[in-house]
């Protein structure tokens, strides 16, 4: 079977749902001849903050010259976004040739998605001259369909709650699932702050003899975020609180591999810009912000961006995936006084709202559409959060909106 057309293959690489193992993954990437160690591979993983940390050293690197290859998930626009080579996604063209080039073995040994995407990204990368390849976990670590690769450098951004029916209902089985990505003899670099958590960390960094660096917290009070690394200052305006951490991993690990100029990575570390997170868009004659926060420990920072920016009068509009502990997200925003607008999105896995017991402050509409013309009437400054499959979903109809 040959797909002509890059919308058919996207349909059929996304409707694959098999679970392997990453050794049964391993097996066919070596038939299909594609080296799981490249040149200058770097492994995030961590409950928040990937994607950010990853594009912030791409942007870091491509500052300085360098050709970086980057794998993020899930998509916010379009599935090409998952590989991109300096911040351009793969072309339709390309996509549809590794589909076709690989069918076969896709096929017979019953890929999924995820393995699908990590195939053609491995496959891409290897055609091209990159200096450097950074590649983000989809969830966990040990057993994740990335850990085939052989990096230099791994890092955590940090470790939380989430992805508990995959990963185990305890912070330990957690800690213990993310951390197979620390490799013998590598670096490792994390910006968790919590001891407990840095201890079992350093464990098994001994255990691999692996060198361990830990980015220490910077605390940020006020609006625009100004912080320094080394004898760097910088200032993020427009971003969540949260991105301090994440740019100051960036730049450990960038600090890492190559000798860092200040104005160049100044610059590089403040026109980052990665959609989806704390992003401002035009809605009729205002702004509304979307921020991907679709866990606790990302509700708990976009809380924190609030408070510090001092905003008032706030709505939020909010949906999840079924899998999420939707109840103490609820909680934590309601108990913060703010209006939570809970609504749903068409996606099999998506929240039903039926189940989810109404309280003051909780207003529950079918669709966010909805929810927006109301919280607007009301004159509220509105933000809209949640998984990152719904903002991708609200991000279109707003970018829509202002063709």
């Amino acid at each position: 079977m040959m797909f002509t057309q890059v919308e058919e293959a996207i349909a059929y690489i996304e409707s694959k749902r098999n679970k392997r193992t990453v050794d049964q993954f391993r097996d066919t990437l070596n038939r299909c001849h594609i080296h799981m160690k490249q040149k200058n591979m770097i492994h995030i993983a961590g409950t928040n903050g990937k994607g950010s940390t990853v594009n912030y050293l791409r942007s870091i690197l491509n500052a300085h010259g360098f050709r970086v290859g980057t794998f993020t998930s899930p998509y916010l626009i379009c599935h090409n976004d998952r590989i991109r080579v300096d911040d351009q996604p793969i072309s339709d063209e390309d996509l549809l040739k590794y589909v076709n080039q690989y069918y076969d073995i896709i096929e017979e040994d019953g890929l999924s998605m995820f393995e699908i995407d990590v195939l053609i990204m491995l496959a891409y990368f290897q055609s091209l001259d990159l200096d450097y390849r950074i590649i983000e976990t989809g969830i966990g670590g040990l057993h994740d369909k990335t850990n085939v690769i052989d990096p230099i450098i791994s890092a955590i951004t940090n470790i939380g709650m989430d992805h508990q029916k995959q990963l185990g209902e305890s912070i330990y089985d957690i800690i213990n699932e993310k951390m197979g990505i620390i490799k013998p003899h590598q670096m490792f670099i994390t910006s968790e702050a919590k001891g407990t958590i840095l201890a079992r960390l350093q464990e098994q960094c001994d255990v691999q003899e692996a060198v361990m660096y830990v980015v220490p917290e910077y605390q940020v009070s006020r609006y625009p975020f100004h912080f320094r690394y080394r004898n760097m200052a910088f200032t993020l305006k427009n971003q969540g609180i949260y991105q301090v951490t994440n740019a100051r991993l960036a730049l450990t690990i960038a600090s890492k591999l190559i000798t860092l100029d200040t104005q160049l990575t100044t610059s590089a570390i403040e026109n980052a810009a990665w959609k989806g997170r704390y992003e401002t868009l035009p809605y009729q004659d205002g702004t509304v912000e979307i921020d991907g926060a679709h866990n606790l420990p990302g509700i708990k920072a976009l809380i924190q961006t609030l408070r510090v920016k001092k905003e008032e009068n706030i709505s939020i509009i909010f949906s999840c995936l079924d899998d999420k502990d939707v109840q103490p997200m609820l909680d934590l925003m309601l108990k913060e006084g703010y209006t939570v607008y809970l609504t749903t999105f068409n996606d099999d896995r998506a929240i039903d709202i039926t189940t989810v017991e109404s309280q003051p402050h909780l207003i529950i509409v079918d669709n966010f559409v909805e929810a927006l013309q109301t919280a607007y009437i009301k004159k509220s400054h509105i933000v809209i959060t949640g998984s990152l499959h719904f903002i991708s979903r609200v991000r279109k109809y707003l970018v829509g909106l202002k063709k």
